[in-house]
């Protein structure tokens, strides 16, 4: 069986917290501050199978039907070295690809499934965790971001995160000329032409009514604030969010605004939030980020004790990426009611 990275990455955590249940919380730089909180005590596939550690650190695995195998940890331990040894080996960062020493585990642990069931569900592991600090048991969700393969995206691309603007001071003959620009860079030399014609830029609106209405859960003005930051990653060709930001605003009250506001956009995305999908304003994710670096270490940005560090993670590590200009027609102007547009897709990955 085929899996991606990701899909590997996911297993190799899988793997490691059987072993190593004692979760190491980060802060925003991956340093351990703390790994005597949370205790791995059972961790829950989709379909309701459980692996719960034992006492003598094997693993009972129990299926709905209540059928109970055991696997000893050595040779998960040994089956978990493997894995990452063969990622590592794997150069290729996207795209799939068999682990043919892996595939006994895979059919018998895990029933020749996928670790994580679903790419439409936000959590990519479940556990029963030991919160040491209050003396119980809690049902706990995570995300896993794994950086052994492509720097994994926060945001993807759809026409749900088009953003429509206005383009004022032109007329169809520059309306032609612009949309005749090609190139690998035809984004950032659009800009600069119409730049260097006069071109006036006004954000009119989203695409999507429904982003629309997940961003103003969020902030009334965030949907202009993420226009801006858009605008301007192409008119200063810059995608660093925290470079954004600073050179979004005047003073530091307004870059202390616009932090917090992005952090709280990509919270949200991380733990909750999808652009195409109406949202409540929960988060299905309550525990935070697990991280696996490009060695195969393993830490827990912790949402529960330590949601500060988690906000300042996100917003210190991710960047704006330019999806397909030709999908989302980045940059090509268009004419309705006499008025000039065009749209810019917004994507976001860490880096």
């Amino acid at each position: 069986m085929g899996f991606n990275k990701g899909e590997w990455s996911e297993l190799y955590t899988f793997l490691t917290l059987l072993i190593q249940p004692n979760l190491a919380i980060a802060d925003e730089h991956l340093k351990v501050i703390n790994q005597n909180i949370f205790q791995v005590v059972e961790i829950r596939r989709a379909d309701s199978t459980r692996y719960k550690i034992q006492r003598d650190k094997n693993i009972s695995k129990i299926t709905p039907d209540n059928i109970q195998t055991i696997y000893l940890s050595q040779t998960i331990k040994e089956q978990k070295e493997l894995l990452l040894a063969k990622i590592l080996a794997h150069k290729k960062a996207k795209g799939s690809f068999e682990i043919k020493e892996m595939q006994a585990l895979i059919d018998t642990l895990l029933d020749g499934q996928k670790f994580k069931g679903s790419s439409k569900v936000k959590g990519d592991l479940e556990a029963i965790v030991l919160d040491k600090r209050r003396n119980s048991n809690f049902d706990i969700k995570y995300n896993i971001k794994s950086n052994l393969g492509s720097s994994p995206t926060l945001l993807n691309a759809s026409n749900q995160t088009n953003f429509i603007y206005e383009i004022q001071n032109i007329n169809d003959k520059i309306m032609r000329q612009n949309n005749t620009i090609k190139g690998r860079k035809k984004l950032l030399k659009r800009c600069e032409f119409l730049t260097a014609k006069g071109a006036v830029f006004t954000f009119a609106q989203l695409q999507s009514k429904t982003f629309t209405h997940n961003l103003k859960l969020i902030d009334s003005n965030l949907h202009k604030i993420l226009a801006n930051m858009l605008l301007l990653s192409y008119q200063k060709n810059e995608k660093d969010i925290q470079k954004l930001i600073s050179l979004s605003v005047k003073n530091q009250d307004d870059y202390n605004f616009y932090k917090k506001k992005i952090g709280d956009f990509a919270n949200a995305v991380t733990f909750g939030m999808r652009a195409g999908k109406k949202w409540n304003a929960l988060n299905e994710v309550n525990g935070g980020i697990i991280v696996v670096t490009k060695t195969g270490k393993i830490y827990l940005l912790d949402l529960i004790y330590f949601k500060n560090i988690v906000d300042k993670y996100l917003i210190d590590n991710i960047k704006l990426e330019s999806p397909s200009s030709n999908r989302y027609k980045m940059f090509d102007i268009y004419k309705e009611n006499d008025k000039y547009y065009f749209k810019l897709n917004l994507q976001i990955r860490f880096k």
